[in-house]
């Protein structure tokens, strides 16, 4: 247990390179609690700014792109991920964020690519970016540990688990405005007791992490309506224990397992990775392992997430 922050306002975005497949819940806080009030699709990225950088509103903003590079890889390139954030039209940053035609024709100064050549393989990017094994392309926090396998690297650009795409898009249009605009990212300009004092802060929040802190288990498929109807029974118990309140309409959707239709899924990840970030602002879970602040500081965190790398 930790003491509360002082953010009033909670917002968790369910991200996705389709537009049509974002969406956004946001909780506001009363008194010593959480009313969970809009789940909607998520507004164009400048509207969605707007709202976020409101005066006079201490904002927590969940995003579920990677947010942050590899400790190995800034070593070798010299880079900062802020620095590549805060000054995009520097000339290290406008290579960065130009993807290379395909995965052969990477460097470490170009990362990521467009297409991915027949017979491409995790080995040709580590051969591209200089690296011995995989994990040099994977933060702490991608790592696998006791409870999860290991996340993919940023720089993968294909197949399911693929997020590079997702992540360049993230940062285009929501961390290089966000910041232009005033606004901080966690943990890199600091822990959540030196931003919680007003404006708004961005941070890394994964909504697979989260169910784990809710009492979601692997088990429960979040996929089909059953399986949501099934989860959303272990999300309201979680809500009734801590008092936390929902908007009337929400909780019918909870009841119905968010529909039958196919962005159920992405509705319920911005639920679910919502409840997660109250767990860490209301104090009962740790925003990261105690001793990797340094190193998060540097390559990223995910929020609320205390395993350690095996």
């Amino acid at each position: 247990m930790t003491s509360p922050f002082r953010f009033n306002r909670l917002v968790h975005s369910d991200w996705s390179v389709l537009p049509a497949k974002r969406w956004t819940a946001v909780a506001l806080s009363l008194q010593d609690n959480w009313l969970i009030e809009h789940l909607v699709p998520t507004p164009s990225p400048d509207r969605l700014l707007d709202d976020l950088l409101k005066p006079g509103i201490r904002t927590l903003a969940g995003f579920d792109f990677p947010i942050g590079l590899p400790s190995a890889y800034l070593d070798r390139t010299g880079l900062n991920f802020l620095d590549l954030m805060s000054e995009p039209c520097s000339m290290h940053a406008r290579r960065f964020f130009t993807p290379a035609e395909t995965l052969f024709d990477i460097s470490p100064t170009q990362p990521f690519y467009r297409t991915h050549p027949a017979g491409g393989r995790h080995a040709d990017l580590c051969e591209r970016l200089g690296c011995v094994s995989f994990d040099e392309l994977l933060r702490d926090c991608d790592k696998a540990t006791e409870n999860r396998l290991r996340a993919e690297s940023v720089f993968w650009t294909v197949g399911a688990k693929q997020v590079g795409k997702a992540a360049l898009c993230g940062w285009r249009e929501v961390l290089i405005p966000a910041l232009r605009r005033g606004g901080r990212l966690w943990p890199f300009d600091g822990v959540l007791a030196e931003l919680d004092t007003g404006g708004l802060t961005i941070a890394e929040a994964y909504p697979a992490e989260a169910y784990r802190h809710i009492g979601i288990r692997g088990l429960v498929g979040k996929r089909s309506q059953q399986g949501r109807t099934t989860a959303s029974r272990i999300l309201l118990e979680w809500a009734s224990r801590h008092g936390v309140r929902f908007d009337p309409d929400i909780v019918r959707r909870l009841y119905d397992g968010f529909g039958a239709g196919g962005d159920g899924e992405d509705a319920f990840d911005a639920l679910a990775g919502l409840c997660g970030m109250i767990e860490v602002v209301a104090g009962r879970r740790a925003e990261m392992a105690d001793d990797r602040t340094v190193r998060a500081q540097r390559e990223g965190w995910i929020l609320g997430q205390t395993d350690l790398p095996l």
